[in-house]
């Protein structure tokens, strides 16, 4: 199951399992940008998301998302 994401998930947590990933920081065609906090991206998840510090942009599109909530946005649990 996916969620949409639109403007309204700007500034919303993103979740994955019980760590704090990072913080949406725009939206554009159902793709979300994040602004991650590295110290708590598992390595195999940055594999699976494709996120290299060395980046500019780092992506999450809606076939990523398993529920957008009220503060949060949680990434599906076969992701990690």
């Amino acid at each position: 199951m996916t969620a949409e994401l639109s403007d309204d998930d700007r500034g919303k947590t993103v979740v994955s399992g019980t760590e704090r990933i990072g913080t949406v920081t725009d939206v554009s065609g159902g793709t979300a940008y994040v602004d991650p906090d590295w110290d708590h991206v598992p390595d195999g998840l940055r594999e699976t998301l494709d996120w290299d510090e060395d980046d500019d942009t780092y992506e999450l599109n809606e076939s990523m998302v398993t529920a957008v909530r009220n503060a949060e946005i949680r990434l599906r649990d076969d992701l990690t």
